[in-house]
């Protein structure tokens, strides 16, 4: 008899958010890419606009780089957790993946929530995005937690 798997909808439905997030996550990072060769050039080459933005801004090079390497794992991460999610969701015998994948997308938050506190020094934001970048992570780790508990219990 094959054993029901309970986070079945929990990580299908958070893999394919996860999915999706991460190819944002990826345009998101080309963009970012864009903007370290715009900030790259000789502030005689940008139009003066553009400069004083950046300036305005506080964009520098390093944050601009910084910003594109950030998303570019994050989007990866997220592509790979919401895949083997979505394709595992209903095999309980694959649940410790997921439930590694969830323990490293939660990480990976933390530790993204940590950086912006420490570069932009306005923790209060870098804490609330933080928190509110945890909710995928969490619910999918939940979905990887009743998968895994129910294979433990088989």
């Amino acid at each position: 008899m094959e054993q029901r798997a309970p986070g079945k909808g929990l990580l299908k439905v958070i893999g394919i958010l996860l999915i999706i997030g991460g190819v944002f996550c990826i345009l998101q990072s080309v963009y970012s890419s864009a903007l370290v060769s715009m900030l790259s050039l000789p502030k005689e080459e940008l139009a003066p606009n553009t400069a004083a933005i950046f300036q305005e801004m506080g964009l520098t090079v390093q944050k601009a780089q910084l910003s594109a390497a950030t998303s570019s794992i994050q989007g990866i991460l997220y592509l790979v957790a919401g895949i083997f999610g979505v394709r595992n969701c209903n095999k309980i015998e694959k649940s410790q993946i997921c439930f590694a994948c969830g323990i490293l997308l939660i990480i990976f938050v933390l530790f993204n929530t940590v950086i912006a506190g420490v570069i932009s020094k306005d923790w209060s934001s870098a804490l609330l995005s933080g928190i509110a970048a945890l909710t995928f992570p969490v619910l999918y780790f939940m979905g990887a937690l009743k998968n895994r508990q129910a294979m433990q219990g088989k």
